[in-house]
């Protein structure tokens, strides 16, 4: 059985927090670790941990040779209820916790409302400029040619992102 510390670590090295704002106006929350493909059994303790998520395997491109697996949470339930509250208790010791705690934000201001059209302007404001300050080197703003959902487009007037 993996322990929590060993979990914080793993995530540290080789997991992602990630938030996706979909075209159809959905804002997705994942969680996910990914391995080599012969570390397959280290993500299956991992499913057995926290006992949500699951395990799949994924190959790189068009290469059918070259393929990792993953172990991911997307269930909003789950990431609200096990993912954020464990790595509250057990906080990440890197950098990505700072990602995680934008991570955490978007997850508290979403809850329940994962549909771009039932939070506010300045709600969807605030989980883009989160967002776009996630998984980046020194945790700086990045200029992305994200794919918009309607009411982004009208937020600054101008079709470009805030």
């Amino acid at each position: 059985m993996l322990t929590p510390d060993y979990i914080v670590g793993l995530t540290d090295g080789e997991g992602c927090f990630l938030v996706q704002i979909r075209t159809d106006c959905r804002i997705v929350l994942r969680y996910f670790i990914t391995q080599r493909f012969d570390n397959v059994e280290l993500l299956n303790k991992v499913f057995d941990f926290f006992r949500i998520g699951y395990v799949y395997r994924k190959f790189q491109g068009n290469d059918k040779k070259k393929m990792t697996f993953v172990y991911e949470v997307t269930k909003q339930g789950d990431i609200q209820n096990v993912i954020i509250p464990f790595f509250r208790k057990y906080p990440l010791e890197g950098i990505k916790n700072e990602s995680f705690r934008r991570f955490a934000r978007i997850a508290e201001i979403v809850k329940s409302r994962q549909d771009t059209r039932k939070l506010t302007e300045d709600e969807l404001k605030e989980v883009w400029e989160l967002k776009l300050t996630m998984n980046t080197l020194h945790n700086e703003r990045r200029n992305i040619s994200a794919r918009l959902v309607p009411e982004i487009g009208s937020l600054s007037g101008n079709g470009k992102q805030p």
